[in-house]
Formats: structure tokens, sequence, C-alpha cells
């Protein structure tokens, strides 16, 4: 029989799937290899991997988040050490571009994610080509610069040092000290932090930078993410730093305000000056980051009473004017939209609404936070309970710390107790904006 014949009716996405079935608890047997023999030899031919690489790339799309030694080898039934002594074959995968791979500080294990662009190929039943074989992680980031964006070289003896900046009126956070998390998105919002996170790339925003600039256009990126609470706003934020090599310096909301007259006009303006020199002795633009936005990008006053409602607006204009000229990187989080001058909004240029989790999504939610919860009782969890991301991990941490008294994980039972305690009725009103635009 010729190859031909034996691959007729098959294509990248069929031979996966039955790959990714045979390979569910099959302990890489030889009835597993057996039952896959075609299939693997279909896909060796398209893609250009061995065998166990196929293995590997199938249950990472099966998965769909980052998978560490401990995933796999729970996902194939095998123990860690036998998962491990594949282990060149994936830095083979890394190099090649097709996959990413990071520390996973929570489990002191490595994490591995296939790229976007692999993934979006083989669902569209397409062969993945990388652009450019990378050698690892730290060699990427270093080459995957320009002339605006090489490495981190801070004088932090000269304005800055990485906790507090002038006044205490923000934090300077290095990126080299944000955790990666996974986390999970619902379809629409994880292909805009997609676009938006590739956009951020050092490469890319250089040079967009420059073509706005060249036609005249205003340069500074704006972006808002709003939503109700515990749904990723925040963490989304640190994950972008981490995965574009930016700092962040995050705005103390509360400390821009001062009883004493004008005091509130110059924090603010201060908190531009700072990020501006922050930018001029920094080789990647770092993230200038205000959390719970609303608390400064209010509402102006149309009824004035008293001189700190003039101070107010007088605010809102600054920061109107600050936003007008900005030439680097804002992102600001908000749960209450409804509090924001319409003024604001058109000077946001991305505005990414973030929804609670979908059941699929939380059930991998359920599944990350929760080791050892089956993926039925993960369903069954995330059918019968509406929470976002922060109150599963609410309920994983009260998990953790019944553990550690009673030295015994919760059963379901129990864990839906917990559920019953997180689930008193908190509305978080926000009105829906204009939206993100690619």
């Amino acid at each position: 029989m010729t190859d031909k014949t034996k691959f007729d009716n098959m294509s990248i996405v069929t031979a996966l799937i039955h790959v990714i079935k045979q390979s569910l608890n099959s302990h890489l047997s030889d009835e597993f290899w057996q039952n896959c023999e075609t299939h693997l030899a279909y896909l060796r031919t398209q893609l250009g991997l061995t065998n166990i690489q196929i293995v590997f790339v199938s249950m990472l799309i099966e998965r769909n988040y980052v998978m560490s030694w401990s995933d796999f080898a729970l996902y194939l039934d095998i123990t860690n050490f036998e998962a491990r002594t594949h282990a060149n074959e994936l830095d083979e995968l890394v190099k090649k571009g097709w996959l990413t791979i990071s520390d996973n500080i929570m489990r002191d294990d490595k994490g591995f994610e296939l790229v976007p662009e692999a993934e979006k190929a083989l669902i569209n039943n397409q062969v993945f080509v990388p652009e450019a074989p990378i050698a690892s992680a730290d060699e990427d980031s270093a080459e995957d610069v320009d002339d605006d964006d090489n490495s981190h070289n801070y004088d932090y003896d000269d304005n800055y040092d990485n906790t507090t900046q002038e006044g205490n009126l923000s934090i300077l956070k290095s990126y080299t000290e944000i955790q990666e998390k996974p986390l999970f998105f619902n379809p629409a919002e994880q292909k805009q932090v997609r676009h938006l996170t590739n956009l951020l790339s050092p490469k890319k925003f250089s040079s967009i930078q420059h073509r706005l600039q060249a036609q005249k256009m205003r340069k500074g990126f704006a972006c808002l993410f709003y939503g109700g609470p515990g749904t990723g706003k925040t963490e989304t934020v640190l994950q972008i730093a981490r995965q574009t090599g930016r700092d962040i310096m995050q705005v103390d909301i509360a400390g821009l305000r001062s009883r004493l007259v004008g005091e509130s006009l110059k924090n603010i303006r201060n908190v531009f000056n700072s990020y501006r020199e922050l930018c001029d002795i920094s080789d990647v633009t770092p993230i200038l980051f205000f959390n719970e936005a609303d608390g400064v990008f209010n509402k102006r006053t149309t009824r004035i009473q008293q001189y700190c409602d003039k101070e107010e607006n007088a605010m809102q204009n600054v920061i109107l004017q600050e936003m007008e000229d900005f030439d680097g990187i804002l992102i600001a989080t908000t749960n209450l939209t409804c509090n924001l001058d319409k003024a604001f909004e058109r000077r946001f240029l991305y505005k990414i609404e973030f929804n609670k989790p979908e059941t699929e999504v939380k059930a991998k939610i359920w599944s990350s936070m929760l080791k050892k919860l089956s993926k039925k009782d993960a369903l069954h969890l995330a059918t019968h309970f509406d929470f976002s991301g922060g109150q599963i991990e609410n309920i994983a941490r009260k998990r953790t710390v019944d553990y550690i008294l009673s030295g015994r994980y919760a059963s379901l039972d129990e864990i839906e107790t917990y559920c019953r305690s997180e689930a008193f009725d908190c509305k978080t009103e926000h009105h829906h904006i204009a939206g993100f635009t690619a």
C-alpha cells in the first residue's frame, strides 16, 4: 500500500484528534503506538515532527493551557520521571518555535505552551511553519528588539528604585518579578488579549510607533480593561508585561488626591512627568498602570458648588490632556465604567470587556487551581456555580488551607460547601462601551 493510499481521507485535524483520544491514559504503551501508527506517519510527513513531539503537541492543543511535566504525566497516566525522559524532544520544539517555555513558580515546575500561530494553523487544518527558529525564551527576548527596545538598563540611583517613586505616588515593578500564571479567557477576550500582547511585543510596538509618527498620528497606546471584579483584568496586565518584557509603573490612586489646595493637580502631573523620565532611561517602554482607574478617571461635575468640585474637574482635564499627548503605553482597569467620563472613552485606543467565564472556561480554571480534581467534578462545579476566576481562586485557597491543617484534600461535597459560602449576591454595575478594535 502506498503512502498516498494509506493517507486517503486523512487530514491534520482528524489525525490529531485520533492521537488525542488514543493518548489519554495510554501509558504510551505498545498498543498505543500501534493504534496511532498510520496517523503519526501522516503527521510526520505534514509537520516534520517526531512521534513523541506529535503526542505532546496534541496534548497541548487538547488542554489549551500551559502544561507542566506533571500535567503531561497525568494525561498519559505515566510517572513524572517517564515524562521527563522526553525533555530533549520538547526542548527541540522550543528551539523550532513551536512552544514557549517558562518556569512555573507555583509548582516549581516547567510549563510548556503551544505558540498561538501553531495552534491557529493546526485548528484550521494547515501546516505550521515557524517564522524563525528560537533557541530559548531568554534568547528570544534578547533578539526580539530594535533600536528602541533593546535591554533593561536602569540607573535607579538617579531618580528611581524598584519599589516606590517620587512622593510614593507610584510603584515600579520589574517584569522579572512577575510570576507566570496561566489565564483562561472566553474566546472573544482571548482573541483580543492575544492581539494586544502581540502588538506590544518589542519589535512590533516600536515599528508601529514609527509608522504612526511618520503619518503624523499620535503614537501612544492607551488601553482600558473593564468588567466585573475577579474576571482577570489586573492579572492580564501583569502577564502582558511579563510576556512583552515591560516593567510596570503602577499609580497609587489613593495617593493622588490631597486635601491641600492644588496638590492633587501637582500629583497627577508628577505621575506623568515621572513616567516620561522613566521612559527616557529605559530601553523598553514601560507600562503606566492605573488599577481601579474609576477613582481618578471619573465624571466631571457640571454643578460646581465647592472649590473641591472645581479642582476635581481640573484634575480630569489635566489627565485628558496628558492622554492626548501621551507617547507611551497606558493601561487602566475598572469595574465601574458607568463612573467614567465619556471624554476618556475616545482616548482609549483599545477597550476590552472582561466577562465572567463561560462554563467550559470555568471548568479549565477549576482544573487548573484545584489539583486532583477530576474533569467531571470540574465541569460539575463550573455548571452549578457562576463564579469568576477570582472567586474560584478563593475556593482553591480555602481548600489549600484545610489541606495544610488536616493533611487531606476536601471532597466534592466540602468544595460545594465552600462555594455556597462564597456565592453571596454581589452585583457590579457597569455599562458596555465601544469595544476592542484591531
